[in-house]
């Protein structure tokens, strides 16, 4: 990857990051999510609809992309939701995000673009980080901490982002190049997430706390900008890459911001065996973002 795109997804990580731990710091994620999601909508709504209909930048393709990837990021989005009410940010938030990267490996194998020695040992390395990220003690290995409640919401939070992603990395190359068109696009991905995440909702009878103070307001409309903008700069750089892995690779340097933090914040236990495992994803995406091809 050229070192345009490595910047693009530097600070696509921050931004990612950033919106999940305000998500926790709000304590009902589910109601975060449907607001960020509303935000999205109405102030995006003009300026994305308009420019659309004047550029027709999203070919048929694009369009069938983006809904599918709405759709999966509904589940995205809730699973999330779900993972983070039943345990802490520090399980949640490194094993959801690093669990696509070894499914994307194997896609981009499928797809004819194979990854090298140093790629598969990075894969390696984030299933070993994996495996240490749940504890919170070296001496704690039991089978409960990996086979619960939480880990079926994990798992299908993981399984939407292989969906989106995937979905999103065809849709990229087949639409014209720029970030304007990955800002359209974009937007009407979190469009079509609306529906399929409001139904989730109530399907599970989740109940909203409806907090309407200017500090919760603030929250979400923070959070919608770093949302909004993580997911637009990753679009723009997969127009600019073929692997779509190596990015998705590289986008999990925000494991450690969010571990980071969140020690720092919610003062979560298991300092040192979940920074270990943290650190080993990373090494594990950094073998695959640099050496993989």
């Amino acid at each position: 990857m050229t070192p345009f795109v490595m910047a693009l997804i530097f600070f696509s990580t921050f931004m990612h990051a950033g919106w999940n731990l305000l998500s926790r710091y709000y304590q009902s994620e589910v109601t975060f999510y449907k607001r960020m999601l509303l935000i999205t909508f109405v102030v995006g709504f003009i300026p994305a609809v308009w420019s659309e209909i004047v550029t027709r930048s999203l070919t048929p393709t694009a369009w069938a992309c983006v809904f599918g990837a709405g759709v999966a990021a509904a589940f995205y989005l809730f699973g999330l939701a779900r993972a983070y009410r039943m345990t802490d940010f520090t399980i949640v938030y490194p094993v959801a995000r690093s669990l696509p990267v070894i499914f994307l490996a194997v896609i981009d194998v499928l797809r004819g673009r194979y990854l090298t020695t140093f790629g598969w040992l990075g894969v390696l390395l984030v299933a070993a980080g994996c495996v240490l990220v749940p504890l919170k003690s070296f001496r704690d290995i039991q089978w409960k901490h990996y086979f619960n409640r939480a880990s079926i919401w994990i798992l299908v939070t993981a399984a939407g982002m292989v969906v989106y992603t995937l979905l999103d990395k065809i849709a990229a190359e087949v639409v014209a190049q720029g970030p304007a068109t990955a800002a359209r696009y974009g937007y009407f991905y979190f469009v079509f997430t609306i529906p399929p995440y409001f139904g989730l909702m109530k399907l599970y009878n989740q109940p909203f706390r409806e907090q309407s103070g200017i500090k919760e307001w603030a929250l979400v409309l923070i959070g919608s900008v770093f949302g909004f903008g993580a997911y637009w700069l990753v679009l723009w750089a997969y127009q600019l890459s073929p692997y779509a892995s190596y990015i998705v690779a590289f986008r999990q340097f925000s494991i450690v911001i969010g571990a980071v933090l969140a020690f720092i914040i919610y003062k979560e236990h298991g300092v040192k065996v979940r920074m270990t495992g943290a650190l080993t994803i990373t090494l594990g995406l950094v073998l695959i973002g640099v050496w993989g091809r």
